[in-house]
């Protein structure tokens, strides 16, 4: 093949990717439904987003949907809906976004972080049982890309030890596992409605669950608008004068741009699945590269499409390195900050909550597998959210040709120095280069 473009050579990809597989992140339904609230006068409050809230959890396969101003606030509504209390603990992987962790630290829980397992990339069932205790409350999961996790075995734990499962579903709207909706299976399941997620609405989020007082408990945290409509008997209709002192309601036109989107999230759903898988048949023969496992029986969804790379040195620039010389050729690919959050300061220190989460060993304790994991996974190739056979064609092609100059990238990441680049980009989620 010719010379890589990362040494001075034509780059592989021609064709302009936002314009040939992009599809308009805010519908024409979305616009005309948010301009009828604003004639209307329903800026801050409407029957939209109950209407909204129902036709999701019925999507999903939940008894109740509580909808929220992000996704964040959808996980610490979950996390208060289970009964964390002060110094209970969370089983949660590291390899998440810092989202998934803090809405614990909210209610002044600790977090105790698990390994992942590096083919799927999703929390490791068999690391779990080694972190319960006599304080553990929870575990939260994340179904990490949109990959769902195995979820069997972890419900097993959660029953035999008597733990509530909060489901992280931000990424994995309409994924599934063994014909259940991820979101559905454990307690409490949350999604995020954040621009760039497959169901985007600007910010906003959604808890589902079938826990009547899961529901009761999420409804009264952050939605004092809502408590005089639960049940009489309810124990929390008491604090309908305060609410519990958060507010979480979400903005009518974020639910009106999510609506409109669900419309067409199942059709678009696959055809970004048929497009990636292509895609990952083409470059199957690399030997370096390795798509993220879909567990038998699950189906996931390619909110995002990540793969590891597999090093043949010991240098931690190698990724990047790998990853510099596809970026050359075209390739829209990134840099993955996840599986550093047990050796982040707010959750070592205890941020502003503390010295409660510090002082706990569990909080510190290595997770070879994560932190692997943490320096070779990297974003592959964006969305493909059209037909685009020509552009994928083009990513395939350069990714066998720098498979076929590695040796080349090898030469340059030992003559330049990469570190400070990389520094750069390893603290955040997604770092495209």
């Amino acid at each position: 093949m010719s010379r890589l473009a990362l040494l001075g050579g034509q780059k592989t990809i021609s064709i302009d990717y936002l314009k040939a597989a992009t599809l308009p992140v805010v519908s024409e339904k979305g616009k005309r439904v948010v301009n009828e609230l604003m004639e209307k006068g329903e800026i801050s409050q409407s029957p939209i987003v109950e209407r909204f809230a129902r036709r999701f959890a019925d999507y999903v396969g939940t008894d109740y949907g509580l909808c929220t101003n992000n996704g964040t606030s959808a996980l610490e509504s979950a996390v208060f809906a289970v009964g964390v209390a002060p110094g209970d603990e969370v089983i949660v992987p590291s390899y998440t976004f810092w989202a998934s962790v803090t809405p614990i630290i909210a209610q002044h829980g600790v977090p105790v972080f698990c390994e992942v397992d590096p083919d799927t990339h999703c929390i490791d069932p068999m690391d779990i049982e080694r972190h319960v205790s006599a304080r553990t409350k929870a575990i939260m999961v994340v179904h990490v890309w949109g990959n769902p996790c195995d979820m069997d075995p972890i419900m097993e734990i959660a029953k035999r030890h008597g733990l509530a499962v909060i489901e992280d579903c931000s990424h994995a709207h309409g994924a599934s596992y063994k014909g259940r909706m991820v979101g559905s299976i454990g307690d409490v399941g949350c999604f995020s409605f954040q621009g760039s997620k497959t169901l985007p609405a600007g910010e906003g989020g959604i808890l589902v669950t079938n826990d009547r007082t899961c529901y009761e408990r999420a409804a009264a945290l952050g939605h004092y608008e809502l408590i005089p409509t639960l049940p009489t008997d309810s124990p929390y209709h008491r604090y309908m004068l305060t609410g519990m002192g958060q507010k979480f309601r979400i903005h009518p036109f974020a639910v009106a741009l999510a609506d409109a989107q669900l419309d067409e999230l199942d059709a678009r759903s696959e055809l970004r699945r048929r497009n990636a898988l292509s895609f990952e048949r083409g470059i199957a023969d690399i030997p370096f590269v390795r798509p993220q496992r879909e567990l038998d029986g699950a189906h996931r969804v390619f909110s995002y499409h990540y793969f590891r790379y597999m090093p043949s040195t010991e240098n931690p620039t190698e990724t990047y390195a790998f990853l510099k010389a596809l970026h050359a050729e075209g390739v829209a690919c990134g840099y993955c900050g996840y599986g550093r959050l047990h050796k982040a300061p707010l959750f070592l220190e205890g941020g502003p909550y503390g010295d409660c989460i510090a002082s706990d060993p569990k909080v510190v304790t290595p997770l070879p597998r994560t932190e692997m994991t943490a320096h070779t996974t990297f974003l592959a190739a964006p969305r493909f959210e059209t037909e685009c056979d020509e552009l994928i064609h083009q990513y395939i092609t350069a990714y066998h040709k720098v498979s076929e100059h590695i040796e080349e990238v090898l030469a340059y990441m030992r003559s330049n120095d990469l570190s400070k680049e990389l520094a750069r980009l390893s603290g955040r989620s997604i770092a495209m280069l």
